[in-house]
């Protein structure tokens, strides 16, 4: 009997079979493919958490589950005791990992768990720009965004994404576009072939490959509350702009002094 491999429901309960026989691996394998054909399938991606070799993917699957199932409660209480299990595992080396879990929650909507993670993160190295400058982008009000971003700068003067968040928080804020309805939100997932990866150390290639993947299937993030996703967007956009303005007023600047001490130099042999 042949199976349909492009079959969604066909393949979930493969997965379930293979995971009742105990194979794990195989269950992994199916479940990741039910999820990838129909990424608003929550079952498919909690079976994807259960049956995950990787803690970090197994959490990332978890968050995608519970994006889809806010009021789950049960699987609700699942995230945050794989949250708190990784953060008390958590050590320096851990943080640029703990930076794009942060980033993954956030885009999917999950606020104060980011939160979490980047928190985390910004402890075990108060160096760390990225932790504040996206901590800054999640900050609930306009002045705890300042304090990130004023700490931000004093780890790194010159970060372009923290001078320019500055401007944008004194800034009056762009209107926000109303939001699709979250249905169609979430069918967008399976319209995402493929996504960008973002920066990774060599120690976590493959983790950070495997997260990239999942990546393909995050819905759009809904704005939580008065916190906006733009804020983000917008620290790393206008950083460029800022860098731009910065050059142009310094190369004013010394052409003046020239013009300055040329005329002092005219002036004085006419004296």
């Amino acid at each position: 009997m042949s199976s349909n491999w492009d079959d969604p429901a066909e393949t979930l309960a493969r997965a379930q079979s293979a995971r009742a026989q105990g194979n794990q691996e195989l269950a992994y394998q199916l479940f990741s493919r039910a999820s990838e054909l129909n990424p608003q399938d929550i079952q498919a991606w909690q079976g994807r958490a259960e049956t995950a070799a990787s803690s970090d993917e197994a959490l990332v699957s978890y968050a995608y589950a519970s994006a889809l199932a806010p009021d789950n409660q049960p699987l609700t209480r699942t995230l945050d005791a794989a949250m708190e299990q990784r953060l008390q595992n958590a050590s320096k080396n851990d943080v640029p990992l703990l930076v794009a879990l942060g980033q993954e929650f956030a885009e999917v909507g999950l606020t104060e768990q980011a939160r979490t993670l980047l928190e985390r993160a910004s402890d075990l190295d108060a160096s760390s720009t990225d932790a504040l400058v996206w901590l800054a982008g999640l900050a609930p009000t306009e002045q705890a965004q300042l304090d990130y971003l004023n700490r931000a700068l004093a780890t790194n003067p010159r970060d372009p994404r923290a001078r320019a968040g500055l401007l944008q928080v004194k800034l009056p804020p762009p209107a926000e576009p109303t939001p699709p309805p979250r249905s169609e939100r979430l069918a967008a997932m399976s319209d995402k072939a493929s996504a960008p990866a973002f920066p990774t150390s060599s120690e976590e290639d493959a983790t950070m490959e495997r997260l990239r993947k999942l990546r393909a299937n995050i819905p759009p993030p809904e704005p939580p509350g008065n916190v906006t996703h733009a804020t983000v967007e917008n620290l790393r956009a206008a950083a460029p702009t800022s860098d731009t303005r910065l050059r142009n007023f310094l190369i004013l600047l010394v052409v003046l002094v020239v013009l300055l001490v040329i005329a002092g130099i005219v002036l004085m042999q006419l004296q």
